[in-house]
Parts: structure tokens; sequence; C-alpha cells
């Protein structure tokens, strides 16, 4: 009995399997998403498309392509970190560029600083720094500075000098001023004329110029000690100086971030195009089962 019934299942089974073959043929293609989930999952042809209703990008290019290298080094050499965003290195480029602003606020930050400070210590040596008062205090000590001296050929003033005169001080006669410090051996230095850059520096370094401040007291003929308002002022305008020195030094980091930048960019570019690039497309390729999806990987590497 039972093998009766085994034998009637096996043909009722046998049956169905050669209809079915009949019918349509089965195609499974190893992508889980394609056999069990794509359609149609049956053809009765196999030269006929299995998945002729699933679309692909036929040869479908990466995109990329190469950089000119001159270029980027231009565009870096203008705005540093343009070429490096150009080669699509968006990190190195950020950070050039980062440079590049803050050097600028820094600088200009600096700059303003050093000039407020200048426009403070210019107002305070014309208020209380008297060459006149100097050039007095050269003629009087004359005979001890360079003894044995001729003064009498010497005009320092146009007219009666007065200690308290403000600027530009048109009394004094700077050219004879200046003749007659070259011939006191100890003096270093000549006095500037009023204004120019120098002028408002040496006030505050030698000590010689010392007694044309306003608060000069002490041993007359000595040139060799300084007074408080002397070194007051120098410690004002080496602040001056010193904002100056840090802007100059962050305009240096300026240029020279272009440069870098220029010659990095270059670089960046060259190994942008050096680097292995794989493009992949999708193709309909045909097999014995019909037309079956196939990923192509092109391998390009660019000298």
């Amino acid at each position: 009995m039972i093998k009766n019934i085994s034998l009637i299942l096996f043909g009722f089974i046998f049956v169905l399997s050669v209809e079915a073959q009949e019918k349509s043929t089965m195609f499974l293609t190893g992508n889980r998403t394609v056999d069990f989930f794509g359609s149609p999952r049956f053809s009765n042809n196999p030269s006929e498309p299995v998945f002729k209703y699933l679309t692909f990008d036929q040869d479908q290019e990466s995109g990329h392509r190469e950089k000119n290298p001159w270029l980027a080094g231009l565009m870096s050499l203008a705005v540093p970190g343009a070429g490096e965003m150009y080669s699509e290195n968006f990190t190195k480029g950020s950070v050039f560029f980062g440079i590049e602003v803050a050097s600028w606020l820094i600088a200009d930050v600096y700059w303003r600083k050093g000039d407020k400070q200048t426009i403070w210590f210019k107002n305070y040596a014309n208020e209380h720094y008297s060459p006149i008062r100097y050039a007095q205090w050269v003629l009087r000590n004359i005979g001890t500075l360079s003894p044995g001296l001729d003064t009498s050929t010497y005009h320092f003033f146009y007219r009666t000098p007065d200690a308290n005169s403000h600027p530009p001080f048109d009394d004094l006669n700077w050219a004879e001023l200046n003749r007659l410090e070259l011939k006191v051996a100890d003096f270093t230095h000549r006095l500037p004329y009023y204004d120019e850059q120098q002028y408002y520096e040496l006030i505050g370094k030698y000590k010689q110029f010392s007694k044309g401040w306003d608060s000069q007291i002490g041993n007359d003929a000595d040139f060799e000690t300084g007074n408080a308002q002397f070194y007051s002022y120098g410690v004002e305008f080496n602040k001056a100086d010193h904002y100056y020195t840090i802007a100059d030094i962050f305009y240096s980091v300026i240029v020279l971030n272009h440069i870098l930048s220029a010659l990095d960019a270059f670089l960046t570019a060259s190994h942008y195009n050096h680097a292995l690039h794989a493009e992949v497309s999708m193709k309909m390729e045909p097999t014995p089962y019909g037309y079956l999806p196939s990923a192509e990987a092109k391998i390009k590497y660019s000298f």
C-alpha cells in the first residue's frame, strides 16, 4: 500500500516538473535583489534579456579629470588655498586660506597699534622736548665738551632763542648745530631735523640729547646720564617700534604663505593626476542564460 502511494506521488511530481519546464525556465543570477525581487524572473526564450525591465547606466564615467598643476600654482599664488581646493584637497586649502586671513588680521591690528602709539609719542615729544634747549646746553658747555674750540664763527640761532618755543622751531639753525656737534669728539650722533623719523627716535635713545627735555636736572655738563623723562619716552617709542615689528613679521608670513601655497598646489595637482583612478560602469553582458548585468572596472594610471 505504501509503495503504491509513493509511486503515485513520484509520478505526479514528475508530470508537474515536465509541464513547468515546457512553460518557462527559471534563471538565477546570484544577485539576491534581482533573483528574489526583480521582474520578470522567468523567460520562455533564453535569448531574450531576462532583466529587460531593469535599467543600468551604460559606461558611466567617474567624472574625475586631471588638474593643471600650473593653473593650481597660479591660483594659490594669488589666493593661498585656491589651488589646493581646485585640486580637491579641501583640508590643505582651508589651512592655507586660514593662515592668509589670520595673518592679515593680526598684521592690521598691530600696524594700527603702532600708528596709534606713534601719534602718542610724537605729540608727547612736541610738547616736552625742545631742540633749542638742547642747542643752548651745547653752546653753554662747549668749553667742557670740546676745550679750546672757538665758537665765535657758529651762529646757532636766527633770532633770540626761546627754549619754550614750539615746533617747527624756526629759530634754530640746524645746519650750524650739526656742524658744531661734529667738533665734539664724545658725541656719537647729530640731532636730525625736526619731524624726521630719526628725530623722534634719537631724542629717546642717546643720552646726549636728553638735555632737551623740559625736566632735565643734574650736572649741566654731564651727558652720560639721562633723566626719567628721557627713559620713559624711550619706552613708549619702543612700544610703537615693537608693534610695527610684529606687523612686519605677519606681512612676511603672508608673502611666504603665498609662495608655499603655490608650490604645494602645484605638487597637489601633480599627485592628484598620478593617483589611481577607478571608473566603474555597469553593462548588460550576453550569457548562455540571457543578458545579465556585470560590473566593469577601468583602471587608469596617468604619468
